[in-house]
C-alpha cells in the first residue's frame, strides 16, 4: 500500500506541473505568430504613410546612412527627396502582403545587392533585431524593406522596389 500511496503523490505532483508546461509550449508556439504580426504591422504602417503621402513621416522614421535598392544615401536631403518623388509621382503600395519577414543574417544583404558596400552596410549600420520584409503588392509586385521595431521606435533603413 505504501508503494501505490508514493506513486500517487508523484502523479499528483506531475499532475500540478502541467498547466506550467502547456503555458511553455503555447509562448514558444506564439512567437513566430507574434514576430509575423509586428512585420505585417510594419509593413501596413509603412504602406499607410506612402499611400497617404506623409513623406515627412516616412523621412522621420528613416535613418541615415539609408539603403536605396543598392545604392547607399548618406545625406537626409537626398532620403528626404526620395519620399517626397515617389509620393509625388503618384506611387502607391495597395494591398501590402507580408510574404516573408526574417531577422537579418549574414547573407542577407544579398537581397539587395551582393557587392561589399552593401554588406558593410549591413553589418555596420544595421542591429541585430533588425528584418527584411518583403512584401508582395496586389499587382504581384515586391518591395523589400529593412526595418528595425523596437518597444518605442520603428525605423526604416532600407527600400528596394518595386521589382
Amino acid at each position: 500500500m505504501h508503494i501505490w500511496r508514493y506513486i500517487s503523490i508523484q502523479r499528483v505532483k506531475q499532475m500540478k506541473k502541467l498547466p506550467y508546461l502547456l503555458l511553455v509550449l503555447v509562448l514558444f508556439a506564439s512567437c513566430a505568430s507574434i514576430q509575423r504580426s509586428k512585420d505585417e504591422g510594419n509593413i501596413e504602417r509603412v504602406s499607410e504613410l506612402i499611400n497617404t503621402g506623409q513623406a515627412d513621416k516616412l523621412f522621420a522614421m528613416t535613418e541615415l546612412p539609408f539603403l536605396l535598392d543598392q545604392e547607399i544615401v548618406l545625406l537626409g536631403k537626398d532620403v528626404q527627396t526620395f519620399w517626397s518623388t515617389i509620393i509625388e509621382v503618384g506611387f502607391k503600395v495597395e494591398e501590402p502582403v507580408l510574404e516573408r519577414g526574417v531577422k537579418i543574417g549574414p547573407d542577407s544583404y544579398k537581397e539587395f545587392y551582393d557587392s561589399m558596400e552593401v554588406r558593410t552596410f549591413f553589418n555596420k549600420y544595421l542591429k541585430k533585431q533588425s528584418r527584411l520584409l518583403e512584401l508582395k503588392t496586389n499587382t504581384g509586385r515586391r518591395i523589400l524593406l529593412l526595418l528595425t521595431d523596437t518597444l518605442f521606435t520603428r525605423t526604416i533603413h532600407g527600400f528596394k522596389g518595386p521589382y
